[in-house]
């Protein structure tokens, strides 16, 4: 018979310990919080300004001989400007079409020569624009700088 009393307790025990310790786990957690703050975060990007004009030694002549004649522009020096890894020049004919685009870093980048022309073709102003980019490292994306812009006029 004291079989049978301890029997019925023990699952009438477990099922107490089991009810209390749901009870504890099942109650909500309260918390507050309180208070703001901020952070400024300043962003900017790099820009690449233009050579300055002072710095570059241009050679820019327009040789005509009766009805021909040849523009001609060379860099011959410059100086290396902020966050620029490459430099170019570029010519842009008076029509307004880019003509030649040279890397100054090589000897055949840094002059152009329209070649013979007939005067009536080669006058009016040509454009020159010796600018720097940030050419990315394994990468074909670059950031192009500003230019520093000069003219030849052709008669």
């Amino acid at each position: 018979m004291k079989v049978k009393l301890i029997l019925w307790r023990v699952p009438a025990i477990f099922l107490a310990v089991l009810l209390m310790l749901m009870g504890f786990s099942l109650s909500p957690a309260h918390a507050q919080f309180h208070g703001t703050d901020s952070a400024g975060m300043a962003v900017s990007a790099a820009r690449i300004p233009a050579p300055a004009a002072n710095t570059v030694s241009v050679t820019k002549s327009c040789d005509s001989f009766l009805w021909f004649g040849q523009a001609k522009i060379s860099v011959g020096s410059y100086t290396a400007v902020t966050y620029a890894n490459y430099y170019e020049l570029k010519v842009i004919d008076p029509d307004g079409v880019v003509q030649f685009t040279g890397d100054l870093s090589k000897s055949s980048g840094r002059s152009y020569s329209s070649g013979i022309q007939s005067v009536g073709s080669l006058s009016g102003t040509w454009t020159y624009q010796i600018r720097g980019y940030y050419k990315v490292p394994n990468s074909t994306n670059s950031w192009a700088g500003q230019p520093l812009t000069g003219t030849l006029n052709c008669p």
